[in-house]
C-alpha cells in the first residue's frame, strides 16, 4: 500500500529500491489463475485492514477483479448462483469477502493495462511494472526450489561457485557436485557463456545447507555488478 503522493511523482523519480522495500510476497497453493487473483487482492486488503488510511484505491490488471463491483448488484440479487446450473459459483465465497471489504472501506477499483508501453510515462504503470517483475522473480525462485528440494536428499552438498573467465568476467553458478560441474565447464557443456570464454579459474566456493539456500544466494550474486560481486566474494 502506497500513499497517493506517489502518483504525483514523475515515473523517473519512483525508485525500484523504494518500491521493492515495501513489497510483500505470499505463496498460494492449490489454486487457479482467477482464484489466485481474488485471493491476492483479499490478502492485501486484510493485511492493510488495521492500517490508518484515507480513501483507498485498488489498482489491478485483472479483468475479474476490476469487473466485480459492476457485477455486485446482479450477484447479490442472484444469491451468487450460476444462471446455467443454478448452483453456487465456484468463487462465491471470495466474491462475498470482496464485497464485505468494499462495504467496509468503500475502495474504488482502477483497471491497469498490464505490460503497457506507457509504463515509463505514467507513475501507476511504473509501479506496476516493478511489482510485476519482482513477483515473477519470486515465483521463479519458488518453482526452482520446489523442483530441487524433491531431489536434493539423494545428492551431495550444495554450493555456489564463482569462475573468473578469460575476459576477466565473473560467472556465478550453483551445484551439488562441484567436481563434475567444473569438468562440464571444461568440456564446454556446462554454460554457453563459460564455453565462449575458456579457459577459466575457480576463484570461490560457498557451501550452502540446501538447494533453496544455494538458489537464493546465486540469484543475489548474479544481480550484482562486477564490482559488487568482487566485494561480496572478497576477491
Amino acid at each position: 500500500m502506497l500513499p497517493a503522493s506517489f502518483l504525483e511523482s514523475s515515473p523517473a523519480a519512483i525508485g525500484r529500491t523504494e518500491i521493492i522495500g515495501l513489497l510483500k510476497v505470499k505463496r498460494f497453493k492449490g489454486t487457479s489463475s482467477t482464484r489466485l487473483e481474488l485471493q491476492t487482492v483479499l490478502w492485501a486488503l486484510a493485511e492493510n485492514r488495521q492500517v490508518p488510511h484515507g480513501r483507498l484505491t485498488l489498482y489491478s490488471d485483472s479483468q475479474c477483479v476490476t469487473g466485480l463491483l459492476r457485477r455486485k448488484p446482479r450477484l447479490l440479487a442472484g444469491g451468487f448462483l450460476s444462471k446455467k446450473t443454478n448452483r453456487q459459483l465456484i468463487n462465491a465465497s471470495l466474491y462475498r469477502a470482496f464485497y464485505e471489504f468494499h462495504d467496509e472501506s468503500g475502495f474504488q477499483v482502477v483497471k491497469v493495462a498490464g505490460h503497457s508501453k506507457s509504463r515509463n510515462h505514467d507513475p501507476v504503470h511504473r509501479i506496476f511494472s516493478i511489482v510485476d517483475r519482482e513477483a515473477r522473480k519470486a515465483l521463479k525462485i519458488w518453482l526452482k526450489e520446489s523442483t530441487e528440494v524433491r531431489i536434493e536428499t539423494n545428492n551431495g552438498h550444495w554450493c555456489v561457485y564463482a569462475l573468473r573467465c578469460r575476459n576477466n568476467s565473473l560467472y556465478i553458478g550453483m551445484t551439488n557436485n562441484l567436481e563434475k560441474r567444473i569438468e562440464k565447464h571444461k568440456l564446454g557443456t556446462g554454460s554457453k557463456f563459460v564455453r565462449s570464454w575458456r579457459p577459466f579459474e575457480l576463484v570461490k566456493t560457498i557451501p550452502c545447507r540446501n538447494a533453496a539456500e544455494a538458489r537464493r544466494l546465486e540469484c543475489e550474486l548474479k544481480a550484482l555488478t562486477r564490482k559488487k560481486k568482487i566485494e561480496a566474494l572478497e576477491l
